[in-house]
């Protein structure tokens, strides 16, 4: 499945201008490089206004994850919420790219940081 124009409409909405491109590169041909910046370097990708922002999905509602270096799936809201607040590090983005929500990596004495945005 060609996830491009969902990944773009993200990008011009969501993260910082300066990265959008790379943003889309490292999607499509590198999503370790990319997950591991949503895990360890958020601000690259985001704004700090998005930091506990807050967005909203319906539970059968369709989304893109990044939770494993192989790269973008298609999944539901319910599933994300199985890994929310387990520390792991993810980014959900909504299936036209219009919200999302991502998680850091929790370390020792470092909770996960949220950042949303959008719906």
């Amino acid at each position: 499945m060609d996830h491009q124009p969902i990944l773009e409409a993200f990008a011009s909405a969501f993260v910082v201008p300066a990265f959008r491109d790379r943003f889309v590169h490292e999607a499509a041909r590198r999503p370790d490089k990319l997950l591991a910046r949503v895990c360890h370097k958020p601000d690259d990708l985001f704004e700090a206004s998005l930091a506990k922002g807050r967005c909203s999905f319906e539970l059968s509602e369709a989304c893109l994850i990044l939770s494993s270096p192989r790269g973008f799936r298609t999944s539901t809201w319910a599933e994300v919420q199985r890994a929310m607040g387990l520390g792991d590090g993810f980014l959900v983005i909504g299936a036209a790219g219009e919200k999302f929500y991502a998680e850091t990596e929790a370390t020792r004495g470092a909770p996960s940081v949220m950042f949303a945005g959008g719906g």
